[in-house]
């Protein structure tokens, strides 16, 4: 689905891959979220919020989506959830052209093919792209349409079935399951390390004439320009990740860090602002 970013009431703020409900997640309470959503407009979660793939904490996703919502209601918020891999169901918003069409956002998971080259789920993942693939015509990675209703099918269609641990060490646990296969981690890195140029391709493949694209889902956040374009990646909420919140208002887009300072997550240090008319 693709918007102005007229319909938005300003300000715009994009936040992604908080992962609400997973345990190793860094908001263990959404009112920790406050100094970056009050003063919003519009919150644009751009995919991954929640934890929708993960059986087991189905019910503590329904309820921390609750307290979102309420959270939002409060604060005078309008929240737009739009879909990520962890999260693929969760409304019809896959992306939105923003700013007349100058800035392209999407959670990032038509960056691979298979969705998440380093996930642990990557056979199940690719035994599903191969049958999913035969139902598309063998040029459907050039179609945004056909690439995003197939990477929503890939996700949905590879859920994790056991159980999920919570409780004390949750962040240690997530890390060491992170760590394993022992190839993973060269995996992650390795992804981290190209991400931006794969952030370019898909901006040059769908969007040639928007000047930034912002995504999520590889957890890295980063800056990056190449000839004029430019590439953001918001990070994440979650174990050796860094997160950053886009701002839009006023005809200026601005990016800043996210620190965590008594208990609550707040804007931090400014990295970058351009003027979008």
């Amino acid at each position: 689905m693709s918007v102005l970013g007229s319909s938005f009431k300003e300000p715009v703020r994009i936040l992604s891959d908080l992962h609400l409900a997973h345990p190793g997640s860094t908001v263990s309470d959404v009112r920790q979220l406050c100094p970056l959503l009050e003063g919003a407009g519009t919150l644009l979660f751009n995919g991954d919020t929640f934890e929708l793939r993960k059986e087991a904490l189905r019910k503590r996703t329904e309820e921390c989506r609750s307290e979102l919502e309420e959270l939002c209601r409060e604060l005078g918020v309008d929240p737009v959830f739009m879909t990520g891999n962890h999260d693929p169901r969760i409304s019809g918003h896959h992306y939105f052209d923003l700013c007349g069409g100058k800035v392209f956002l999407t959670h990032g998971d038509i960056l691979y093919e298979d969705v998440s080259p380093w996930s642990k789920l990557i056979a199940d993942m690719r035994e599903v792209l191969d049958r999913i693939r035969r139902e598309y015509p063998p040029d459907y990675l050039n179609d945004l349409e056909l690439s995003l209703n197939a990477a929503k099918r890939i996700a949905a269609e590879t859920r994790v079935r056991k159980a999920i641990r919570v409780g004390s060490f949750r962040t240690l646990r997530t890390l060491l399951a992170e760590a394993w296969p022992p190839h993973r981690p060269a995996m992650i890195l390795k992804t981290w390390l190209c991400s931006h140029y794969r952030g370019h391709e898909v901006r040059n493949r769908f969007r040639p004439k928007a000047d930034f694209i912002i995504y999520g889902h590889t957890h890295r956040a980063l800056l990056h320009e190449h000839a004029g374009k430019h590439v953001i990646n918001t990070g994440a909420f979650m174990p050796l990740s860094r997160a950053m919140v886009v701002e839009i208002k006023g005809g200026e887009m601005i990016v800043n860090e996210i620190s965590r300072r008594a208990g609550t997550f707040q804007k931090g240090r400014q990295r970058a602002a351009w003027k979008i008319a």
